[in-house]
């Protein structure tokens, strides 16, 4: 039992030992050059802090992104991008990219692409679950029964709907009949749906959900984002 306790513990420092070595092998952003770079613009904000930029090679799953920095400028070290053809995306809310824009990356070269972007036409197809909770009015109580909600499906599904709250006591009697694990495309009902209640006990948070969805209106008057990250002294790179 001690030689294998012997033998599990040299295993583990040896690996810890070769995880040390591979991670101060990589490169340090601020020592190397970069295989991507550009500046992220719009004629409403000029160069623009924060952006997501992210860079996909035709066909992969992989995507890798940056966030872009105080002078709107992006780079993704050597690295972390093999010679190719990219496409290259944005994630800002409010905005869209001015146009397909494509970029080839090169051995032991700098490519440079400037990207610029314009204001978005469809904000609400951008709106995060966190940046629908921020914009639509109500109390803390009223927002909090939409929790119940995001497990299963955006938010945008709730204020895209136009039930009345007649319409919404049955829809959310038969919502809380599913399980949290459910999909839109594959509901998956709880064995015991007399749990969840009968359609007249809903009453309150479906007239409240009646007052934030297009019901009564055909556009809505309360969408608003949150800030763009702001990245100081690092640049963060996702890989997924």
């Amino acid at each position: 039992m001690e030689t294998m306790r012997r033998r599990l513990i040299l295993t583990f420092t040896a690996s810890a030992a070769a995880l040390l070595f591979a991670l101060t092998d990589l490169p340090v952003w601020a020592q190397g050059e970069a295989a991507l770079t550009g500046t992220v613009s719009s004629e409403a904000e000029g160069n623009m802090e924060g952006v997501v930029v992210t860079a996909a090679q035709p066909g992969s799953i992989v995507r890798v992104s940056v966030t872009t920095d105080a002078q709107g400028r992006y780079a993704f070290p050597q690295a972390r991008l093999v010679p190719g053809e990219y496409t290259i995306s944005i994630r800002a809310v409010g905005y869209d990219i001015d146009a397909p824009t494509k970029a080839l990356v090169e051995v032991e070269k700098t490519t440079t692409t400037d990207i610029r972007l314009k204001k978005t036409e469809n904000l609400a197809d951008q709106l995060t679950n966190a940046e629908w909770m921020m914009s639509i009015p109500g109390t803390e109580e009223q927002k909090a029964a939409l929790l119940n909600c995001v497990g299963c499906h955006t938010l945008e599904r709730v204020v895209r709907s136009t039930h009345d709250s007649d319409e919404w006591t049955h829809v959310i009697s038969r919502m809380m009949g599913y399980g949290a694990v459910s999909q839109p495309i594959k509901p998956q009902p709880m064995l015991d749906r007399a749990r969840a209640g009968t359609p007249e006990q809903y009453r309150k948070i479906a007239d409240y959900l009646a007052t934030i969805n297009l019901s009564s209106v055909d556009h809505w008057n309360y969408e608003r984002t949150r800030a763009r990250a702001v990245w100081k002294s690092t640049i963060r790179i996702a890989s997924w």
